[in-house]
């Protein structure tokens, strides 16, 4: 990502970068640090859902229950985590919504049933219900409907 003179290439600082920008970031150091520690969460599940990914055709079929097991546990904790509120830093949605948002969404593309909790589920719910996102994920021409991973995926 480039802007004026900043260059960003990982995603996490392309997200936080933005959030500040738009105002998306937290608003007190209480909540920086519990979405810095929920963000931290959300990457160990990204690497376990790239590892399956990426397997072979044959490692991918033997790896996929415990992937979707470890899976399960981390939006376990997720739910506990998001409690009643509405979004993971409390009221407001942050870009750390959107960061657990796309992981727990890919496990469910991944294997559909993988949410079951259901503050997980309004919250899925009321992120895709924004305005804007809810064209994304309603429009059958959005890039929502492209693979997930590359054409070297075991797991398009």
């Amino acid at each position: 990502m480039f802007d004026g003179e900043i260059k960003l290439t990982q995603s996490l600082a392309i997200l936080h970068y933005l959030a500040i920008k738009t105002g998306l970031n937290q608003k007190c150091q209480a909540e920086v640090s519990r979405c810095d520690m929920l963000e931290h969460v959300a990457s160990d599940l990204v690497k376990v859902g790239s590892n399956l990914c990426y397997s072979s055709a044959k490692d991918f079929a033997a790896n996929k229950p415990a992937a979707v097991a470890t899976a399960k546990g981390v939006i376990q904790q997720f739910s506990e985590a998001l409690g009643e509120r509405q979004f993971f830093a409390g009221d407001a949605i942050s870009c750390t919504d959107f960061w657990i948002f796309e992981t727990i969404d890919k496990f469910e593309r991944l294997e559909p049933g993988t949410l079951e909790q259901d503050n997980i589920l309004r919250f899925r719910k009321r992120i895709m219900s924004l305005p804007t996102l809810h064209k994304y994920f309603t429009d059958p021409k959005s890039s929502r409907y492209l693979p997930l991973n590359n054409k070297r995926a075991s797991f398009k």
